[in-house]
């Protein structure tokens, strides 16, 4: 089996070269045959790395020992789920499942195809099948998945217990998907360039396929944090690791270009910023990869390569060859990517949209430079250094907070030019977040940051939610029919506006849990013995039993507390402490009791000999609304991105 999965790769890697060249023969000579035997190609590479990537699964479920990689990361008494996410814990796992779902995605443009300006099909179709070709020779070449051994081992070596996870069954392929989403607008671009040539349809198109990346990288990144949260046990979600944040560079690039391509379809404008952006979004795709895999950054959390890996070589070398083409194409066409009219008025849509895209670009070079700035004092003076948390959200929090300020202010203003008098609305939702503030203060919150973080988020929410209102009230007038049937009618008829509009409350909802778990979190170490009790905050943690318990591949320590307020009891938790022989170490597994207003996090620190247990208590306000805002945001992007019903009746 490892054998036909290492023949479907390198055919598909020869494949892939093949479509490339007859796209682009094909774009040259104007003739219809060569394209025609490209896409015959490209559907031929989707189907054999579905075969390779067959192969390996049935190699993982097999417990093929043999095979290097089903030795590494499975083990005879793995939980089934956990040797399907097997697939995808090592390198040329997950290069395999970039190459997979880029196929696929391929496949999916393939089946638009009618969908697509002709001018730019051609060299669309090129680029993509160039990305798969890359993809293929690094799994033919530095990255096989089905290197063998000589001879057979009993036993896997098994996943990271940190692994072993729910969570990390959902958010590698998640984010993989988004990172091999952002091939299309790229390969759009490419074309782009080379034609000079786009019209409204087309920039619909790539829009929709840049949403739908969006989301799938959002979610993604949302879904690690969930996991970080509820399984390492150090009691966050985020820390600024070099791997996580290398994830959320792309995001704040898409998000950039998402905004600033409205502005191009509606005034054909921003049109070397929109091809700058989408090509900086996929270069940053592959960035993540690389610092995921290549070893050239280090990452404590995450603790992958230690040391540049081969695979960093050619991560390094497409890049850079992806950036001199594009250079190259701007430089030849940066007459056709002139504007069709200069940006005049500062009180308007367009200058708004600019301005949060400088500040998103401004937040992802901000990152980019914590990320690479300890590698680089390496390379030049030997020494060792860490950039914490604090870099980070000194940088982080104005920029953002400047962001959330603009969506409240954006959607009042208008494309070309904007009354003052438009804005006078804000009036309302500025007095909206003084009484908010005036409220929160009586509540209790006395923190400046806080109550400015809160009102803010208050002026964008009053500002989004009263500008729906006052449309369904006029509209209602004018149709004389009921608010509620008035409201549903009119998120039909622009899915597109609303759905965006429900995006953002959502980043106001994620921006809230964020403000309070991490400005009002507490934290207590304490050691007890058995009956012993311990307050935090307002809670009572008693502690009620310790059990032992033995499986195959660990022993198992799980502490019973009881958690009280005042004398009643409000729940019980069982955080565990848990011995893995594979890796010869301790793995939290926390205990976290959830409600609106706060989360309950117990993790078991450490059990002495004598018998007394180290617990640490936490408590994290609001934390739950950080989850509630991705669930929006899924919601949200999905309204977006659903096609309305005209669209889908003219559908054959």
């Amino acid at each position: 089996m490892a054998s036909v999965g290492y023949a479907a790769l390198f055919i598909a890697l020869l494949t892939a070269f093949y479509g490339t060249l007859a796209s682009v023969l094909g774009a040259r000579s104007y003739r219809a045959a060569w394209i025609e035997r490209a896409e015959n190609a490209l559907f031929a590479v989707a189907g054999l790395v579905a075969i390779a990537t067959a192969m390996l699964l049935y190699l993982l479920l097999s417990r093929d020992f043999q095979v290097q990689y089903v030795y590494a990361h499975t083990s005879s008494y793995q939980p089934t789920l956990y040797v399907l996410s097997a697939l995808w814990a090592g390198q040329e796992g997950s290069l395999l499942l970039w190459l997979l779902f880029l196929s696929a995605i391929t496949v999916g443009v393939l089946i638009q195809k009618r969908h697509w300006p002709a001018n730019l099909w051609p060299y669309a179709l090129a680029t993509l099948a160039a990305i798969q070709a890359f993809f293929a020779s690094m799994l033919v070449t530095v990255q096989n998945p089905f290197v063998t051994y000589p001879t057979r081992p009993l036993e896997g070596a098994g996943l990271l217990p940190a692994l072993e996870n729910p969570g990390m069954v959902v958010h590698p392929p998640v984010l993989f998907l988004g990172y091999a989403m952002y091939s299309v607008p790229f390969a759009f671009t490419i074309a782009y360039l080379v034609t000079g040539r786009v019209d409204k349809n087309g920039l619909r198109l790539v829009r929709k396929w840049g949403l739908e990346a969006w989301l799938c990288l959002g979610s993604g990144i949302l879904l690690g944090a969930w996991w970080a949260y509820v399984e390492l046990g150090w009691g966050g979600y985020w820390a600024w690791d070099p791997v996580e944040s290398a994830s959320l560079l792309p995001w704040l690039i898409g998000t950039a270009y998402l905004h600033s391509l409205m502005a191009q379809e509606k005034k054909g404008i921003f049109k070397r910023w929109n091809a700058a952006l989408a090509i900086t979004a996929f270069l940053l795709c592959i960035f993540g990869t690389l610092v995921t895999r290549g070893g050239i950054v280090i990452s404590d959390l995450h603790g992958f390569s230690r040391s540049v890996q081969p695979v960093a070589y050619y991560l390094l070398g497409f890049i850079a060859l992806v950036m001199a083409v594009s250079v190259v194409l701007f430089v030849l066409q940066r007459r056709k990517l002139e504007d069709e009219q200069p940006l005049e008025r500062l009180l308007s849509r367009e200058s708004s949209l600019l301005l949060s895209n400088l500040l998103l670009v401004g937040l992802a070079a901000a990152i980019l430079l914590g990320i690479l700035f300890p590698s680089i004092v390496q390379v030049l003076t030997g020494t060792q250094m860490h950039l914490g948390s604090t870099f980070y959200n000194r940088v982080f929090a104005p920029l953002a907070l400047s962001i959330v300020f603009l969506m409240g202010v954006c959607p009042l203003l208008g494309w070309g030019k904007s009354s003052p008098r438009k804005l006078r609305s804000l009036r309302n939702a500025a007095l909206g977040a003084v009484v908010l503030g005036l409220a929160l203060f009586l509540l209790g919150v006395r923190r400046p940051l806080a109550l400015f973080v809160l009102m803010l988020v208050g002026l964008a929410g009053v500002s989004i939610v009263s500008g729906f209102v006052r449309q369904v009230i006029v509209r209602s007038r004018l149709r004389g029919e009921n608010l509620w049937r008035t409201a549903i009618s009119l998120l039909r008829s622009d899915r597109h506006r609303y759905g965006g509009q429900l995006v953002h409350l959502s980043i106001l909802l994620i921006a809230i849990g964020v403000t309070g778990s991490s400005l009002y979190k507490r934290e207590q170490t304490v050691t007890l013995a058995r009956v012993d009790s311990a307050t935090v905050h307002s809670y009572t943690f008693r502690y009620e039993d310790l059990s032992v318990l033995s499986a195959t591949d660990k022993q198992r320590y799980v502490a019973t507390l009881g958690v009280y307020l005042g004398a009643v009891r409000i729940g019980t938790l069982r955080p565990e402490k848990d011995w893995y022989a594979n890796v010869q170490d301790y793995v939290t597994e926390v205990a976290i009791r959830t409600t609106l207003e706060e989360d309950l996090y117990v993790a078991l620190d450490w059990i002495d000999k004598s018998g007394l247990t180290t617990f640490r208590f936490n408590v994290y306000p609001l934390v739950v609304w950080l989850w509630i805002g991705g669930g929006l945001l899924l919601v949200g992007t999905l309204v977006a991105i659903w096609p309305a019903a005209s669209w889908r009746e003219k559908k054959p």
